[in-house]
C-alpha cells in the first residue's frame, strides 16, 4: 500500500486470508465520534474481512521529532494519543511487538469515550508503527468485536516500511 506523503512511502503487512484494503470513500469523512474514524491521520483506507464487512482502518501521519526523545511514544504519536474523546492508548496498553532499524511496531487499545466523562467507552484494537528516517507513523484501528488480539499482533509483527 502506498501513501502519498511528501516523500511517498509504502508499507507491507499481512492480513488474514480473504481480507482486503480499500480506499475510503471521500464522502465518508472522519467523524471523531465514530469507531474506525482514525481521526488526525491522512490517507485512510478501510480494511474489510472475507465477508466484505468493515473491520478496521489504516492511515498515516507525519510527526515532528524532538532531540533527545525522538523515539518516545508520547512524541511520535502525539496527534493520536492526546484526544479526550478518541485516542490511541500509548500509556497503559502500549506494547512493542517488533523493533526495527528505523522504529518500532506496537499494539494497544484505541479508546472512544462517547458522551463525555460519564458516557460509555468503546475499546478497539490498535497498531502503531513509525519510521524515524521519514518522520512518519502508520496507525491501524481494528474493531475488537471482529478482530482478535492474535490477528492484531500478527498485523503489527508483519508490518514493514518499504522504499
Amino acid at each position: 500500500m502506498e501513501f502519498p506523503a511528501a516523500e511517498a512511502f509504502t508499507i507491507a503487512f499481512d492480513l488474514p486470508e480473504g481480507w482486503t484494503v480499500q480506499t475510503r470513500d471521500a464522502e465518508a469523512g472522519q467523524d471523531t465520534g465514530e469507531p474506525l474514524a482514525l481521526a488526525s491521520v491522512t490517507s485512510v483506507y478501510d480494511i474489510c474481512n472475507d465477508r466484505g464487512a468493515l473491520v478496521g482502518a489504516v492511515g498515516y501521519s507525519p510527526y515532528q521529532p524532538y532531540e533527545g526523545e525522538r523515539d518516545a511514544p508520547a512524541v511520535v504519536y502525539a496527534t493520536v494519543r492526546m484526544g479526550s474523546v478518541y485516542r490511541f492508548d500509548t500509556d497503559e496498553s502500549y506494547e512493542v511487538v517488533k523493533e526495527t532499524a528505523v522504529g518500532a511496531n506496537a499494539v494497544m487499545d484505541v479508546i472512544l469515550q462517547e458522551g463525555g466523562a460519564g458516557g460509555s467507552t468503546t475499546r478497539n484494537r490498535g497498531v502503531l508503527a513509525y519510521d524515524r528516517d521519514r518522520s512518519v507513523f502508520v496507525a491501524f484501528e481494528l474493531d475488537a468485536a471482529q478482530v482478535t488480539a492474535e490477528q492484531q499482533r500478527s498485523i503489527a509483527s508483519s508490518l514493514e516500511f518499504q522504499e
